[in-house]
């Protein structure tokens, strides 16, 4: 059973022609067969994603069907809690819990038919990038096992990769969901703050924390974003807005002003391959009818705006594990404990400024955007470390991972809020994964999808994996 892409397998459902059984016992023999080699996945329900397959397949013989993701596999991130299936948040301290109630992303894609496979790994309470997890083991790139999926959804991302499932769910803070989509050569959307509610998903910095798709193509986040974009009156940071159309997303992009912005990243270096492939992609826009011109962001407003998510996320996530600090600091990953170790040193004084802070670069970054239907940027700017090192390599330099220069390139629209994409645009010599990050104006995600889908249509990619 060989499909291109989850069109066809949608195209083949509706049709008749393909089963919702058949299709997730496909999915389920692929993680049978090679999960042990990314550990992507640490809970699989396989008994009860046959049976939820089954009814969907019931439903669609008997005329009921739901849309497009009815009875299509996905996955979620542990951090995201599903009913009566274990949710571990990373942490050993959750190893046996089991969850009541399906959080609000879940239960708008089991709305929606889509077939639940599993749990996938996260960096412990979503804390970090790499997905080096002491308690749950180490997710490893489907483009070379050695190096690092990026994170804190990096088993999503590598379960999506390595063709384990076709959509699996995210969250991203500081580059979450950006980070190891950009790393594994997939497609990651994190949407405006607000679009997707957070009830039910484990807090890590709640006023920047978002939920989003992480799928094989653009029009698989299309369909899921559709999905899951829904207010919730339960989720305080969920905001009543306008659903995306969808029938704009294979639309020409002809006309459209496009920004670049290196200010805003801190003109931050570009290993050259990255750098190689970027220029290329700018370069197909621009023949795909678009004009791109450059604005400017003052020095003291790019501190400001580089700032804010360590004068955010320290306290909201000091508040969310201060009493296990206290109690048993040795309790926390490494890595994690040295973020609690900066979190519970940004004052009160220092976490209010920033609040107003943030009001005051949203603003700013919408102005700097009014003219213009999208923001590009570089996504990450160098490819996967090595999991031994985790030596990142830009132009023969080398740079510690975990002093997320990456996070240059994301941080900034979690602090505003804005929805920004990323997908993939080419490979280094080693053929490991490049990607470009779309950012659009609150809202607009409609917009960045189209141009997403118009690069991805167009650029030579080849997402394929040899294992």
């Amino acid at each position: 059973m060989e499909f291109r892409n989850l069109k066809e397998i949608v195209v083949a459902i509706e049709s008749k022609e393909l089963s919702p059984r058949e299709i997730t016992k496909y999915y389920l023999d692929r993680i049978s067969e090679h999960n042990n080699k990314f550990n992507a996945f640490i809970t699989v329900i396989e008994e009860e994603a046959l049976k939820n397959a089954e009814k969907a397949e019931r439903e669609i013989l008997n005329d009921q069907y739901k849309g497009p993701l009815h009875g299509i596999p996905y996955a979620a991130k542990d951090i995201i809690n599903t009913s009566g299936i274990r949710t571990t948040n990373g942490s050993k301290l959750y190893k046996d819990h089991i969850p009541k109630n399906d959080a609000f992303c879940i239960a708008k894609l089991n709305e929606s038919g889509a077939i639940l496979l599993g749990k996938t790994n996260t960096h412990q309470y979503a804390a970090a990038s790499t997905t080096i997890n002491v308690h749950y083991g180490t997710s490893k790139n489907p483009h070379n096992p050695l190096k690092i999926v990026g994170g804190s959804s990096g088993g999503s991302a590598a379960a999506v990769a390595g063709k384990l499932v076709p959509i699996s769910l995210g969250t991203d803070t500081g580059g979450s969901i950006r980070t190891p989509s950009s790393l594994c050569g997939i497609v990651g959307l994190k949407p405006t703050h607000g679009a997707i509610s957070l009830n039910g998903v484990f807090p890590n910095s709640p006023s920047i924390d978002h939920v989003g798709p992480m799928c094989e193509s653009v029009y698989s986040t299309a369909l899921t974003y559709n999905a899951l974009q829904c207010y919730d009156p339960n989720d305080v940071r969920s905001i009543k807005h306008n659903k995306i159309d969808l029938s704009q997303l294979e639309d020409s992009i002809k006309g459209f002003k496009i920004a670049i912005c290196p200010d805003i990243y801190q003109n931050q270096e570009l290993d050259n391959e990255v750098e190689k492939s970027y220029e290329t992609a700018i370069a197909l826009i621009k023949d795909l009818g678009t004009t791109i011109s450059s604005f400017k962001f003052e020095k003291r407003d790019v501190d400001t705006i580089q700032d804010l998510f360590y004068g955010i996320a320290g306290p909201e996530f000091t508040k969310v594990h201060n009493k296990q600090y206290l109690n048993d600091p040795e309790s926390f990953d490494p890595d994690v404990r040295k973020r609690m170790e900066w979190s519970v040193k940004v004052s009160i004084d220092e976490y209010l400024t920033a609040l107003d802070n943030k009001i005051k670069m949203t603003r700013l970054l919408e102005c700097k955007l009014d003219n213009f239907d999208a923001l590009i940027t570089p996504a990450v700017p160098f490819t996967a470390p090595l999991i031994d090192d985790l030596v990142a390599k830009i132009n023969q330099k080398h740079f510690d991972y975990s002093a997320n220069l990456h996070r240059q390139f994301f941080g900034p629209f979690n602090v505003t809020g804005l929805p920004a994409i990323v997908i993939p645009i080419g490979k280094d010599a080693s053929n490991m994964p490049i990607a470009m990050q779309i950012v659009g104006k609150k809202w607009n995600e409609s917009k960045i999808l189209q141009i997403a889908h118009n690069i991805e249509a167009n650029i030579m990619y080849n997402n394929n994996v040899s294992f």
